[in-house]
């Protein structure tokens, strides 16, 4: 009795062995499919997440730009109205904090005085700065070539696989289908 179970059951499996094999890779294939399925929706939160954080940021530099550009034509129309010592006296505290203490020099109309260590101190300033501003140029330069990077593999990720990669890869798991199929029978 316990011999004929045995080839019942052998029997029973082996006849329906292709349906075992086939819904072990529909099972592997399901779960594939919702590991990629998951995995495109989070690379498409993600995807959205970054277009709007470098949406933002846009509008930040745009705004600063604005308001440095608001910045440069004051100070701009401040030193074109200076024409005389008089008005180079009063436009020295609009363009600097540093107390320079302008005035005219007696008997000299074309010349104005300034105390030397503010003014040493406000050109210092100026030259680090113009530094600062050369190394934030070329570190700018530097990050948008980094963004464009980004941007075009962003796209890139976009993309779906082609037709053809995805019928290689479904013909792959068919042949690994098949030939599990042929060594659990035997016929290999």
């Amino acid at each position: 009795m316990l011999t004929k179970f045995i080839t019942d059951h052998k029997a029973w499996l082996l006849s329906h062995l292709i349906w075992i094999v086939g819904v072990a890779i529909a099972l592997v294939g399901i779960h594939a499919w919702i590991g990629e399925h998951d995995a495109r929706i989070a690379s498409d939160a993600q995807i959205k997440i970054s277009e709007a954080t470098v949406a933002s940021l846009q509008a930040q530099i745009v705004a600063t730009n604005a308001a440095a550009a608001q910045k440069v034509q004051v100070i701009t129309k401040i030193v074109h109205d200076v024409a005389t010592p008089t008005e180079a006296i009063a436009a020295v505290p609009q363009l600097t904090d540093v107390p320079l203490n302008a005035r005219a020099i007696p008997n000299n109309p074309i010349q104005i005085a300034v105390d030397y260590l503010p003014l040493i101190d406000l050109l210092g300033q100026a030259k680090v700065d113009k530094t600062n501003l050369d190394a934030c140029t070329v570190d700018l330069q530097n990050e948008t070539a980094i963004v464009a990077a980004k941007q075009d593999e962003i796209v890139a990720l976009k993309r779906k696989p082609s037709l053809l990669h995805r019928i290689g890869s479904v013909a792959k798991a068919v042949g690994v289908g098949i030939g599990v199929g042929l060594l659990i029978s035997g016929k290999i």
